[in-house]
């Protein structure tokens, strides 16, 4: 709440046109790279915490969050939803999806990436092959799931709480590590939010793909006419019964907990209970244990099948990605707070453009779009982030900073539309890596991660 309070201070600040940070670089974010020899012109994360030695071993944030280091270094919190959700090598750690390269020297860098709206949610499935290249490339790759919601800062301030709790222990596994943003439609904008108001996240380096800062009205189409009352119908209280969103809420979540080879707990059977009238009962309704294992027991040859084929995984990240419809529902017909409900993104695009201007941070940033996206804004961002450049060269001329932009083929969902890193690489031993982009139909996303790692190289990492 603190980091949303302070983001939103800065917001003010810039938009009263009283405050310019374009020389707020500060020389203690540059740092010697991990490898001998080579310099990176990008702050190492390392700076930013501090290691207290005590009985416990134990590595606090400069934010003051703490994380505690066993034998391991790096500790790994395990959960049904990691279970449900891991595939091939992903490890779920603090609620980051983690990808470490194959290997055994130090990685290059570290990316924290940030997808889509909705797709972010699950970002190591929806998208696997481009994160599974980049950490066979050599760099350690960080993907924050996130929830989607019409509050940007309150998006930004979850995934930074989540990516200090991981930060400690892999600043004490690797050292000094380069940290660069890189971001999808929506995961572009957060991350450029988090470089202008989150002046605490270190950010030097972004690489924003397919960026979109469009008001709700022009980013989803026909919100007002057709999406706003629709959901403003399905969160409308039902007499004594729960809304049918609430019913949404239920249906998806013991869908998911199916995916995860489970039954459902007794309190979802009760609350279950209450969305069927001729049932209604205050009797508490419980499986007794025994029952409740022999189940389970029977239905674990089928989730084993499923989860060895990979199916399970996939099944229970789309359900996860589904839970966040009815939330969105919630805030679109928020009935306590404001009548009309959510009706636009916090904050807006107007003002996203005027903090960029001023606050934004980063050394160099790769603004990559697609010729065939007709929502995306890359050209538009390109020009304020050009013109706060030419603000800081003229201020801070010592200060290097640097601007690309590339256009590649494809559309919005180009960096989506690719199979796992491990079935290309099977057809490509097969048919070639021409053939099987062509008929497995991913060039589009391989040109763009060799744009990715073109432009990473080039900065030294």
């Amino acid at each position: 709440m603190i980091t949303i309070r302070r983001a939103q201070f800065l917001l003010t600040l810039c938009l009263s046109g009283k405050v310019d940070f374009s020389e707020s670089f500060q020389s203690s974010h540059i740092g010697e790279h991990q490898n001998p020899g080579r310099q990176s012109q990008i702050p190492h994360y390392t700076q930013n915490i501090r290691y207290t030695h005590d009985s416990s071993s134990r590595l606090e944030a400069a934010t003051g969050s703490s994380a505690t280091s066993g034998s391991s270094t790096s500790e790994t919190k395990t959960t049904k939803a990691s279970v449900g959700g891991k595939v091939g090598n992903w490890e779920e750690i603090h609620n980051n999806w983690v990808l470490r390269p194959p290997s055994s020297e130090p990685p290059r860098a570290l990316l924290h990436f940030l997808g889509g709206a909705l797709v972010g949610a699950a970002p190591h499935i929806t998208y696997r092959y481009m994160l599974e290249r980049l950490a066979d490339k050599g760099f350690l790759v960080v993907a924050t799931p996130y929830q989607l919601s019409f509050d940007h800062l309150e998006i930004c301030d979850d995934v930074i709480t989540k990516f200090e709790k991981l930060a400690p222990s892999v600043a004490q596994q690797y050292g000094a590590l380069p940290v660069v943003g890189v971001g999808h439609s929506c995961g572009a904008l957060l991350q450029v939010l988090i470089t202008s108001l989150f002046p605490d996240t270190p950010r030097a380096a972004n690489a924003l793909m397919s960026y979109n800062n469009k008001p709700v009205s022009e980013a989803v189409p026909f919100f007002e006419e057709v999406f706003a009352p629709a959901f403003s119908s399905l969160a409308a209280p039902n007499g004594t019964l729960p809304s049918s969103n609430e019913a949404l809420k239920m249906g998806i979540n013991l869908a998911r907990v199916a995916t995860e080879g489970e039954l459902p707990s007794d309190e979802q059977l009760q609350k279950l209970v209450s969305f069927l009238p001729p049932f209604q009962t205050n009797a508490n309704i419980k499986i007794p244990e025994t029952f409740r294992q022999s189940l389970e027991k029977a239905f674990s040859p089928s989730v084993d099948a499923l989860s060895d084929a990979g199916l399970l995984p996939v099944l229970n990240q789309l359900f996860v990605s589904l839970e966040q419809i009815p939330k969105l529902v919630d805030e679109i017909s928020n009935f306590d707070k404001v009548a009309t409900g959510a009706r636009d993104f916090s904050p807006p695009p107007p003002a996203v453009k005027v903090a960029v201007g001023k606050a934004y941070r980063a050394r160099r940033t790769l603004v990559l779009g697609f010729k065939d996206d007709g929502i995306d804004e890359s050209d538009e961002i390109e020009e304020i982030l050009k013109e706060a450049t030419s603000i800081t060269r003229m201020k801070r001329p010592m200060v290097g900073v640097d601007v690309q932009r590339t256009s590649l083929e494809g559309g919005h969902a180009t960096p989506l539309l690719a199979p796992p890193l491990e079935v290309a690489g099977r057809a490509e031993d097969i048919l070639g890596p021409d053939t099987s982009q062509e008929r497995l139909l991913y060039t589009q996303a391989s040109d763009t991660v060799d744009s990715l790692i073109e432009w990473l190289e080039a900065g030294n990492l």
